[in-house]
């Protein structure tokens, strides 16, 4: 009876330690509009990196270093019809396939030693401007 008892007792202050402990975790990350953070690239760099990328972009392509220029470029599918900035979840879906294509066309570039899609770049150049 004793065992059952510690197994108990063991189990029930694990899953209390572990509420406050997922909870944190959740909470840490800062939520964007996808528009301005990249899906993936935003889960393995912190901001700061995501910055960096951003104006080593918008310095070597100084004719997308223009907010207005890059949400409109990032906001226009492959027949140049615009999604609205307002729907999130048009837009991540929109970006998300733009960045397929990009890798699938080979359309990438290595910044601050990141392999990342056209598209990508444009999203943490425009995130450097915020």
């Amino acid at each position: 009876m004793k065992r059952r008892k510690f197994l108990i007792a063991t189990t029930a202050a694990l899953a209390v330690a572990a509420v406050p402990t997922i909870w944190y975790l959740n909470n840490k990350k800062k939520v964007y509009h996808p528009l301005v953070m990249p899906e993936e690239l935003g889960n393995f760099c912190e901001e700061k990196v995501i910055r960096e990328i951003g104006l080593q972009y918008r310095k070597e392509t100084p004719a997308e270093s223009d907010k207005a220029k890059l949400e409109q470029l990032l906001l226009s599918d492959a027949s140049g019809k615009q999604v609205s900035s307002s729907d999130k979840e048009a837009v991540a879906l929109l970006l998300e396939k733009k960045t397929l294509e990009d890798f699938n066309t080979s359309r990438i570039l290595i910044l601050k030693g990141w392999v990342i899609s056209v598209t990508e770049a444009r999203q943490c150049a425009l995130f450097s401007l915020t």
